[in-house]
């Protein structure tokens, strides 16, 4: 069996064997003894088209048969999902979807998909659990920290321009400052991932990072990953590394998207040509322990995706979805779902709405 498949199932009889002996924390809702999610689906969500007002859906995958059902949150709860819905989190029970144009943060029912709460949420760019809260970061500069109970909020909390990823570790949260609508100074505000401590909820400094910082993520080592996604013209994208405790980045490799796996960092690099609506696309996975990247040489794309939009890993079995227009140009059609292995094989692909943004497993 390959090294970092057999890390992934090792994490994930972990979380299984730490579930069975710690059980469910009273002040939340995330019982870790429940089953790892990913063995009968995977819930897909398609960010639609606004300005030509088509709004989200969500697409179901059914590992059983290989069948897709569109349309699953209306059928679900027979309404819209709303207007631009980002990628989604399965925190617990629960899935939990920014709704960035609607302003609102759906909470789901992952076994039904049945709609729990929309709690309101100024602009809200992405999601992360932790404790007994999931924290967002908003567009309009804050944070704001969710119960996963009482879906009661916190006070806002101010960390910078364009907040664009969190992600917690180590008792902190990591809120990447993107300063996104500031283009023309190049984004001069950003640069920069804000520091929240998790137990007194207040921002304890910044860490410099390279232009235009977007998703974040963490390892079970407590390292954390920041996407800079640079200006789109003479500054390329890259990964940066915040080793666990640290408060410096560095920078650790090319990429313009990435995922998080248990250990594992799997990276897309992905160059448009919008004149042939092609895209030259490499994907590669590293040990995210190591302090420089080293590629784990077991892992090798059979087929490339065409046009990735975003990587989700299943934490049962180490399979990679990559979601993906068919084109630069094709943000506004159905898009595809790719199933590949831990090592990159292509297992399936799957017709699913329109511009898909995101997994999360049932």
């Amino acid at each position: 069996m390959k090294l970092f498949f057999k890390q992934i199932m090792l994490a994930a009889c972990c979380l299984l064997a730490g579930g069975l002996l710690t059980g469910c924390d009273e002040d939340s809702d995330v019982n870790v003894s429940d089953f790892v999610p990913g063995r009968e689906g995977a819930y897909v969500v398609n960010q639609g088209n606004f300005y030509g007002g088509v709004t989200g859906t969500m697409s179901y995958l059914n590992f059983a048969d290989g069948s897709v059902t569109g349309n699953a949150f209306f059928n679900a709860n027979s309404q819209h999902l709303g207007d631009t819905p980002q990628a989604p989190v399965r925190y617990g029970s629960k899935i939990y979807i920014p709704v960035f144009e609607s302003q609102k943060l759906a909470v789901l029912d992952a076994a039904t998909l049945s709609l729990l709460k929309m709690v309101d949420v100024a602009h809200p760019e992405a999601v992360c659990g932790s404790g007994r809260y999931v924290y967002v970061a908003s567009n309009d500069g804050h944070v704001t920290r969710v119960d996963t109970l009482l879906y009661d909020t916190s006070d806002p909390l101010p960390v910078g321009p364009n907040p664009a990823g969190i992600a917690a570790a180590g008792g902190h949260l990591y809120v990447s400052i993107s300063d996104g609508y500031n283009y023309a100074n190049n984004y001069a505000n950003g640069l920069r991932v804000a520091v929240i401590n998790e137990a007194t909820f207040t921002k304890t400094g910044d860490i410099p990072v390279g232009l235009n910082p977007g998703q974040v993520q963490a390892d079970m080592a407590g390292n954390v990953f920041v996407l800079c996604r640079g200006n789109y013209a003479d500054v390329t994208p890259k990964v940066m590394r915040i080793a666990a405790g640290s408060t410096s980045a560095a920078d650790f490799c090319e990429g313009s998207l990435m995922a998080v796996s248990y250990n594992t960092l799997y990276v897309a690099d992905v160059k448009a040509d919008y004149a042939t609506n092609t895209a030259a696309v490499t994907m590669k996975a590293f040990d995210s322990r190591q302090s420089e990247a080293h590629e784990l040489q077991d892992f090798a794309m059979s087929q490339l995706p065409a046009m990735p939009q975003a990587i989700d890993v299943n934490p049962l079995n180490g399979d990679l979805f990559v979601c993906s227009d068919k084109g630069p140009l094709d943000y506004d059609k159905e898009g595809l779902v790719y199933q590949y292995s831990a090592t990159g094989t292509l297992k399936a692909t799957y017709n699913v709405g329109i511009h898909p943004f995101g997994v999360a497993f049932k």
